[in-house]
């Protein structure tokens, strides 16, 4: 039997070039939708790369014109698993003296805590008499200053791993003459994809992004404005 062969039907029409520009229109709007989906979520990340959480509990504030900064350094670990503790406990304490400074102040840095009682040392009865000795001092300067005292210690280290992927650090507002709080504030940061997106943004002008405490020191300056505890202005 012959072979039928089936006829095709004759191409249609080419598209106009209206309906290229009204596809490429489309396809243009829905790159441009997905580029801002992708700009609001890195927004958000590095919105989200430090937070703080802030309580007031008293009604003393910092007046006059000096503020003393008083460290808190937790214990330096000594085991070799877990290495030397990553906090930046000093780096915070030392910026926020800094913006105090620049906002006119005249900053005094004390440390709470003697090297002994730092490295664990307080076994023997002569490191033991140093690490109360040392504690007996920085009261009584707190008190024979009587400035408003600032307390920097570290709250907490979060790890994925043995990298650390969270930290907390603790600023009080201490009246000098009871040492009792009278405002606390808890300054998160968080590492991971919010620090690329932060070193890229500051990259395109030509700078590198502020370290971790320096960030932190400036959103606890913020806070104690915000919660009426600094005036809102420098005091030069």
């Amino acid at each position: 039997m012959p072979l039928e062969l089936k006829s095709r039907p004759p191409p249609g029409p080419p598209p106009s070039g209206r309906g290229l520009l009204r596809s490429l229109a489309r396809k243009l709007m829905i790159l441009a939708v997905l580029a801002a989906v992708l700009v609001l979520w890195a927004g958000w990340q590095y919105s989200q790369r430090q937070s703080a959480e802030s309580q007031t509990l008293g009604d003393y504030r910092i007046g006059g014109d000096a503020v003393t900064v008083l460290l808190v350094e937790p214990d330096v670990s000594l085991d070799i698993e877990a290495g030397l503790r990553r906090d930046y406990t000093a780096q915070l304490a030392r910026a926020l003296g800094q913006r105090l400074e620049r906002l006119g102040y005249r900053v005094r840095p004390l440390s709470a805590r003697s090297e002994q009682e730092r490295f664990g040392e307080t076994s023997q009865p002569r490191d033991r008499r140093a690490a109360i000795e040392h504690q007996t001092q920085t009261l009584r300067s707190l008190r024979e200053t009587a400035a408003p005292v600032l307390r920097v210690s570290l709250d907490g280290l979060d790890y994925d791993g043995r990298s650390v992927s969270r930290h907390r650090y603790k600023v009080e507002l201490l009246d000098p003459r009871s040492l009792e709080p009278s405002w606390r504030t808890v300054l998160t940061w968080r590492e991971g994809r919010s620090q690329s997106i932060a070193l890229l943004w500051h990259l395109r002008q030509n700078r590198l992004p502020p370290p971790l405490w320096d960030s932190l020191a400036e959103l606890a300056v913020e806070r104690l404005r915000e919660d009426g505890k600094l005036p809102a202005n420098a005091i030069h």
